[in-house]
């Protein structure tokens, strides 16, 4: 077959002397066709997520549905939604982002709804060029009354917590709400802080809300709160500023005069019962979770295992309600004849408004010395049901594997990763046809990059690069990215779409700092204080009312100028820093 001769090919290229440029051509475009037929299968994706799956009667929510595909003309058929739902709004966008190297594009449909009742309600799977969503349940409940007073301010705040009793290091969702009637110029939120706790942002969302009969616009933000000790807990109060638009014709003053007013929010303070970890518990790691599960898959069928060849063993489990770093590893016993070589275990993290999911995954290959059966031991995590009040366990089944005489009688492999890294596997052994799992990848992805390394070397040589080149060398992908992002960046600002603006922004900020969980423009205010102006103004033109338009796009474009000249110091470099407000974000 074409693509073992390809392995054999590569195997033995270490023995040519001499190293050819045309031959690394053919190898990489070889090697390359193999990955594209694999992600060839991964086009035409539709999916569907809501910014929220808990409402009231009176609240809107976002659907945006992504087509992972550009589409110009047509588009899904949303015709369905509109049994549970009033569409208010659509918006549709053609995106493209590159980061790190990897370029994705994608057209998004974004529809702003109202539900019609209270209940379980059904947002359906939406088809598209024959790819299907999942369906979303959304849960509408009756919208709870505000006090009379709070409901005849322009703004005021309110606050929640998820529960008024937890165990230590149970995740405790706490949600800060921004009602406002008139437009926003400007927003500093207060910070939020919890002594003996960690705190960290997961959602964030702005909606409408009738109260009273009266139209309000709703900035919603989420954190994950974890105690670190039994006792009373105590959430301190945060103050928040907020200039707003009191008068009209004056869309935005630097000064918060002629038109704009300061007001001074401060949230009511929240306490906490904190429970110690309960005496019946016998795990040897505390987990206080929601819900845990326990998964496994191997690279190839487990019945095939021949003595001497690996196969590797991934065993994913997902966490609902913890942090990465509150999971433990996983315990593998030892088995006479039988070898582990584990990989470095991989972590992600996702939020939402419902808070933290860790989805964590440890692979190890299996390596049989002796044929005939071989009982691998069954795999155990216990862990403390916070909705239920109990222990329980996430495990996986004992399970008897066979293993086949190998085509050889070699004694067992080396007992090191490195010389398990150095032994050949006959392509005739294992096929790459039939065996489509991580190794078959890494040793894929090796000799790519091995071709590559080669070919730049050679280009190297005719071609030397100036001295004063080589510190960005390093840098090239990513400055390249950077460049690309900024230059989209810049594009949505001269369309002045303030949807556009937010989205570029936080996919420019991720590639600018390296930081990838960067998902909110109060981040990017942080991280980069000074653009903190001009995502203040961001921020009060997609949370204004409609029909205003508050942001300044020259001052922020020009606060981007002198942030990509002078790095974060470029506050004190612009020449047009009097003009702008101080820093909200401290």
């Amino acid at each position: 077959m074409p693509r073992e001769k390809t392995i054999v090919t590569m195997t033995h290229t270490k023995r040519f002397r001499q190293f050819s440029p045309a031959l690394a051509w053919q190898l990489l475009s070889l090697c390359l066709v193999f990955l594209l037929a694999d992600t060839a299968l991964a086009q035409g994706q539709l999916s569907a997520k809501t910014d929220r799956t808990q409402i009231g009667l009176e609240e809107t929510l976002k659907l945006e549905v992504r087509y992972n595909e550009q589409v110009m003309f047509d588009e899904p058929d949303f015709t369905a939604v509109k049994q549970d739902f009033d569409i208010l709004g659509s918006h549709r966008s053609n995106q493209f982002r590159s980061v790190n190297g990897r370029a994705e594009s994608w057209t998004q449909w974004s529809l702003t709804l109202a539900p019609k009742k209270e209940g379980k309600l059904l947002i359906p799977s939406f088809e598209f060029e024959g790819s299907f969503s999942e369906a979303i349940e959304i849960t509408v409940k009756q919208t709870p009354a505000l006090s009379g007073k709070s409901a005849d301010q322009p703004l005021f705040l309110e606050t929640e917590i998820s529960q008024s009793q937890a165990y230590v290091q149970e995740q405790v969702l706490y949600t800060i709400r921004l009602f406002t009637s008139v437009d926003i110029n400007a927003l500093d939120r207060g910070e939020v802080t919890v002594a003996n706790a960690l705190v960290k942002p997961v959602a964030e969302s702005q909606y409408q809300r009738s109260v009273n009969g009266k139209p309000y616009a709703v900035l919603e933000t989420t954190y994950a709160i974890f105690p670190q000790q039994s006792g009373e807990l105590e959430i301190p109060t945060s103050l928040w500023t907020v200039a707003a638009q009191t008068q009209a014709g004056y869309s935005y003053d630097p000064f918060l005069n002629r038109g704009s007013q300061r007001f001074r929010l401060r949230t009511d303070s929240k306490s906490l019962n904190v429970l110690p970890k309960p005496g019946n518990y016998s795990g040897s790691f505390w987990l206080p979770a929601s819900d845990i599960e326990l998964s496994q898959s191997w690279s190839t069928d487990p019945d095939s295992f021949k003595v001497g060849e690996p196969i590797t063993r991934t065993i994913t489990v997902k966490a609902k309600g913890l942090m990465a770093s509150q999971l433990p590893p996983l315990s593998l016993e030892e088995i006479s004849g039988v070898k582990y070589y584990p990989d470095q275990p991989q972590s992600n993290e996702t939020v939402s408004s419902d808070g933290i999911m860790t989805v964590k995954t440890e692979s190890y290959a299996i390596v049989p010395g002796r044929s005939g059966e071989i009982t691998l031991p069954g795999v155990t995590l216990t862990w403390w049901d916070t909705q239920a009040k109990r222990m329980r366990e996430a495990s996986l089944p004992v399970q008897t594997i066979h293993v086949a005489a190998g085509s050889n009688t070699a004694p067992m492999p080396a007992t090191t990763s490195e010389d398990l890294a150095s032994e050949t596997l006959s392509p005739a052994a294992v096929s790459p046809l039939a065996y489509r799992g991580p190794w078959f990848y890494s040793t894929l992805a090796l000799a790519v990059s091995s071709l590559l390394f080669a070919l730049l070397w050679w280009r190297s040589r005719s071609a030397p690069v100036p001295a004063r080149q080589l510190p960005r060398a390093a840098r090239s992908e990513t400055a390249s990215n950077e460049k690309q992002l900024y230059k989209q960046l810049r594009n949505s600002l001269q369309q002045a779409d303030p949807s556009s603006i937010r989205s570029q922004l936080l996919a420019w900020a991720q590639c600018y700092t390296g930081d990838a969980s960067i998902s909110s423009l109060q981040q990017v205010g942080r991280s980069l204080p000074p653009l903190a102006d001009g995502v203040n103004q961001l921020e009060a033109t997609l949370y204004g009312q409609a029909g205003q338009d508050t942001l300044d796009t020259q001052a922020l474009e020009q606060a981007l100028v002198n942030l990509r000249r002078h790095g974060v110091d470029s506050r004190q470099s612009s020449t047009t820093s009097s003009s702008t407000l101080p820093p909200l974000y401290s």
